[in-house]
């Protein structure tokens, strides 16, 4: 059966169990999943030996407060299908394994009503329904679970939004969208202009510079290529790495991978676990089997295993100096499992504007980038593509960031280096466009409060002590800098994303029907309202 006449079998099997449901009555209250029972939690694994599998994601922080709640903070990256599905994963395991029983989610309030689904009988229809909600952007991962798992799911989700910020912020974001494709159309012509002005400002240094951080944004060049080049201009100039420590990580990876024998340490290895479980008492070789598993089914990276069994090693005294490419290969895995890929991209930058401000021989070149930085902060704030450190950015610089600012530049500079610059007319209506969205984001960090207050209502009313909150991650930065303030044990997880391929939320957000909006206008145009009839 082709894929969408699979689709439209399960719609009109979904729309059947509907239609009987509205108009009979027939999901009862005995089909309803009753509120679980709260659980001795020794039945459970310690959150905080919390383990996921590097099939769905990763833990990126684990913060351990004075306080009996732990809060379990997922990144959401709305758009993505394949992080909806994860997050899903992530939330089974955290049900099956650590007694997750409340969650809370972005861009929602009170709890989530997933019944109407729940209920239906054939498991099949039911996940595949779950599934294409997903893919149409009007579901999110923890609903799917939810629904697909069926109604005796011990899992309750719960909006965890202030609905008067959340209003205020989707407002906001609804009047930045008129002048979207405007915005970007005079960034492209300001891009334009500038990038004509660096032949005539830059010296060769920095256009090597500029060429590289191109390349790499372009992905003409890899992250370890561009991480490389930018060390040895840092070492030329004697500039200190250790405020870069995800950089300084990443950096030691890639050079210890030259002195590493790779077969040697599989070698080692091997001969290293014939040792070990020679000496190991019973209970050890049970811990040793059950890493791994852990290990084999991705639940433990290759460094949290190898160094387990290293500490065995340690432990019953065998000398490890025999074992110097596997000892090089667990530092060189431990080196990239620390890494904070948001934060080394942060530092990457932050090191590229470092350099160049090194090179700078005249205010003319430092103007120049900063307007080109600038442009590219915009950008992303227009795309709601920002993070935080691009708010400090834009917030700090926001006076020279004005239009007047670029169009005199961009004239002076023109005109003295005898550049034909061409810029759109109007481009100063920017100035009035751009704070709705500064805007947009500035309710947006109003509703971190409200959510971590929301979040800890949650689990204290249904009498737990782990929770779950979904947020994006935009939010995560001043959401873990609250809970800590605060003293709120926490787990940062992100969600594995192999392909960036984006899902229609945006086009939900903005009111675009898709094939299922087209459904449920039939459905309400066949199914009676019970109310008008009496």
């Amino acid at each position: 059966m082709r894929k969408d006449g699979v689709i439209k079998f399960i719609i009109m099997r979904l729309k059947i169990f509907v239609y009987t449901a509205c108009v009979f009555g027939l999901v009862l209250n005995f089909c309803y999943a009753q509120e679980p029972a709260p659980t001795d939690m020794e039945d459970y694994l310690d959150i905080f030996e919390l383990a996921v599998s590097s099939s769905y994601g990763r833990i990126k922080e684990i913060y351990k407060g004075t306080s009996a709640e732990v809060i379990v903070h997922i990144q959401d990256a709305h758009a993505n299908y394949e992080a909806q599905t994860n997050i899903g994963n992530i939330l089974d395991l955290l049900v099956q394994d650590y007694g997750l029983r409340v969650a809370g989610i972005e861009g929602s309030v009170g709890k989530l009503e997933t019944e109407l689904f729940s209920t239906f009988p054939e498991d099949e229809i039911r996940a595949q329904t779950a599934d294409y909600f997903v893919r149409e952007g009007k579901m999110s991962g923890p609903e799917a679970l939810v629904i697909s798992k069926g109604f005796e799911y011990p899992l309750a989700l719960y909006g965890i939004e202030d609905k008067e910020l959340y209003d205020n912020n989707f407002k906001a974001f609804q009047e930045s969208l008129p002048f979207k494709q405007e915005a970007k159309q005079y960034f492209r012509g300001l891009g334009v202009a500038l990038g004509n002005l660096k032949s005539a400002l830059y010296i060769p240094e920095l256009t090597e510079i500029d060429a590289k951080q191109l390349a790499f944004d372009l992905k003409f060049i890899n992250l370890n290529t561009y991480a490389l080049f930018l060390s040895e201009e840092l070492q030329k100039r004697q500039l200190e790495t250790s405020p870069y420590p995800n950089y300084v990580k990443l950096v030691t990876a890639i050079k210890d991978e030259d002195k590493i024998d790779f077969s040697q340490a599989e070698e080692e290895r091997t001969k290293l676990l014939t040792e070990v479980t020679g000496v190991l008492p019973e209970e050890d070789i049970q811990s040793l089997l059950d890493k791994g598993l852990a290990y084999k089914n991705g639940q433990l990276t290759a460094s949290q295993y190898l160094s387990f069994v290293k500490e065995l090693a340690l432990g019953h005294n065998i000398d490890f100096s025999q074992y110097k490419n596997l000892d090089r290969y667990i530092g060189y895995t431990k080196n990239y499992d620390e890494i904070n890929s948001f934060e080394l991209f942060n530092e990457i930058e932050e090191l590229d504007t470092l350099i160049r401000s090194k090179l700078y021989k005249n205010n003319e070149q430092k103007e120049l980038d900063l307007l080109v930085r600038g442009l590219k902060v915009m950008e992303r704030l227009v795309d709601i593509k920002m993070v935080n450190k691009d708010l400090e950015f834009y917030k700090k610089h926001q006076d020279e960031l004005k239009t007047d600012r670029y169009l005199n530049f961009i004239k002076a500079e023109a005109e003295k280096s005898g550049v034909s610059v061409s810029l759109p007319a109007d481009i100063a209506y920017l100035d009035v466009y751009i704070p709705a969205w500064v805007d947009f984001y500035r309710v947006a960090g109003l509703r971190d409060e409200a959510m971590i207050r929301n979040t800890l209502k949650m689990i204290k009313e249904n009498n737990r002590k782990i929770g779950v909150m979904v947020t994006g991650g935009f939010h995560t930065r001043e959401l873990t800098r609250m809970l800590k303030e605060k003293g709120i044990s926490y787990i940062v997880i992100t969600p594995l994303i192999t392909k960036n391929i984006p899902g229609p939320y945006f086009d939900r957000l903005t009111g675009k029907k898709s094939a299922l909006d087209k459904f449920m206008e039939e459905l309400n145009a066949v199914v009676p309202n019970k109310t008008a009839n009496r």
